[in-house]
């Protein structure tokens, strides 16, 4: 009895364990089967969100909405990047001091406006002094070597010519005729009894050959005055030839002395230059002047404004401390960086124009010429720089003011557009909304090509003479999230 009711006891609990793994088995297959039916419900949801939008008319009316048509036209990108205007390199200069030493004079203040050659400011300069007097002593040792040259060399063109006429045995009258104004130094005392000697000896040779002949003298002495004859037409020849060799020495070493005292003259002059700035005339009435000597100048090389005065009058200055800053800014730099991320994208090209938007002045755009673009991409910066030239005529752009430099970038001669504002994003994907009718409007996703500030390229989803919503087309997007969300 007592081994039924255990074998009883068994089979029910047994009979127990059963009924629960059925339960529990039942339970998974319910879940597993209700999970792939709630993702349809979603995907359904989803395929079912609306995609158009319906206004009423006073919507409408409040939204203002505006339609463009989808259209074909060259498309041409521009890159916009930050930039400041700046002195332009070439007339903005430091008027430096030249020389040591104190300002007697200073004739502006910052802000006057200066001509070229205007005088800013007087120094007196002990230095500049030094040099002046130097160049006026090599002046003068030039101008006296000048001379000098300029005597010999008459000098020896005369003795030439004289000599010309000796050995072609001119009479005496004819050549001292000739040549009684003409410069000849000591060799007209020289050459000229030599040449009466010759004819003496000549004469009295021609005359003493009858005398021979008739017995009235001797040969030997015919003999002796043929000789005599000959050795004065030896002296006479000797002393040409020593005379056109001495004066061409002498004309040459004339030469030299010229040379040389023209080149200490050029030195002197070319270092007081340095120590001026600019060109000297040594003949001027200033440069001679003494009580001028160390008086300076110092004057404007260009028109335009005193930016900036350093020191005073009675101050001490060395050379090279910068007086005046002065600038002319009818034309200003437009300084800006190219990203080397943006070099691919932009297309410059020798002078090109560009176009400048300047932050203080928003509703205008100044054009710009390109005048450098660097070569190597800055470590620093990780850009190239521009350097572009923009007219100031009236003054009114300033160095230092930010601008935005629009730079030409690619290009597509024919493309599918539509306006920038009508392009929006929904969860990475671009669309816009095309007017079905005067109140209806349908979202039509597209894919984007080139895009500039005003106009977007449609490389699919939409076709010519659309009709799409450009000013008030968020606020379709607006509606349209609305009503997915009832």
């Amino acid at each position: 009895m007592k081994s039924r009711v255990i074998t009883i006891l068994v089979i029910l609990i047994l009979l127990v364990g059963i009924g629960i793994y059925w339960k529990q088995n039942q339970t998974n297959t319910v879940a597993e089967t209700a999970a792939p039916d709630t993702g349809s419900a979603v995907e359904t949801a989803n395929e079912d969100a609306p995609s158009e939008v319906a206004l009423s008319e006073e919507k409408m009316k409040n939204i203002q909405l505006t339609v463009a048509p989808v259209k074909r036209q060259p498309l041409s990108q521009v890159r916009m990047v930050p930039g400041r205007l700046q002195y332009d390199d070439r007339k903005h200069v430091s008027v430096k001091a030249p020389a040591d030493g104190v300002l007697v004079e200073v004739r502006v203040k910052t802000g006057d406006k200066v001509k070229e050659g205007q005088v800013l400011a007087v120094l007196n300069s002990p230095e500049i002094g030094t040099a002046r007097a130097d160049l006026l002593q090599r002046t003068a040792e030039y101008e006296l070597a000048q001379k000098q040259f300029g005597w010999k060399n008459e000098i020896q063109n005369n003795v030439q010519k004289l000599v010309d006429a000796l050995l072609s045995k001119q009479p005496i009258p004819e050549i001292e005729k000739e040549f009684a104004n003409e410069k000849l130094g000591d060799y007209r005392s020289q050459l000229l009894p030599a040449y009466s000697r010759y004819l003496l000896a000549e004469m009295i040779n021609l005359k003493s050959a009858p005398l021979a002949k008739s017995g009235a003298i001797s040969l030997q002495s015919l003999k002796r005055r043929e000789t005599e004859m000959q050795d004065a037409r030896a002296d006479l020849k000797s002393l040409c030839e020593q005379s056109i060799y001495d004066v061409k020495l002498e004309r040459d070493r004339e030469q030299a002395r010229l040379n040389d005292a023209e080149h200490r003259m050029t030195i002197s002059r070319q270092n007081l230059e340095a120590l001026l700035g600019s060109a000297v005339d040594p003949g001027s009435k200033e440069l001679k002047a003494a009580e001028k000597l160390s008086r300076l100048e110092v004057i404007a090389p260009f028109s335009g404004t005193i930016e900036d005065r350093t020191f005073s009058r009675s101050e001490r200055v060395n050379r090279s401390d910068a007086l005046f800053t002065l600038a002319q800014t009818d034309t200003l730099w437009v300084a800006a960086d190219i990203r080397e991320s943006d070099w691919a994208s932009i297309s410059l090209t020798g002078s090109q124009e560009l176009q400048v938007k300047v932050n203080s002045f928003p509703d205008e755009t100044f054009p710009a010429q390109l005048y450098y673009l660097g070569r190597s991409v800055s470590p620093v910066t990780n850009s190239v720089p521009l350097i572009a030239e923009i007219k100031n005529p009236d003054g009114k752009l300033r160095p230092g003011m930010f601008v935005q430099v629009l730079i030409p970038g690619k290009q597509k001669s024919d493309v599918i557009t539509v306006p920038a504002r009508s392009v929006l994003d929904d969860a990475q994907q671009e669309f816009v909304f095309v007017k079905t009718s005067d109140c209806s409007f349908r979202r039509v996703d597209i894919q984007s090509g080139l895009k500039t500030e005003d106009w977007v390229e449609v490389q699919n989803g939409l076709t010519e003479g659309e009709q799409v919503v450009d000013e008030g087309a968020f606020t379709l997007k607006s509606e349209l999230l609305l009503e997915r969300e009832e």
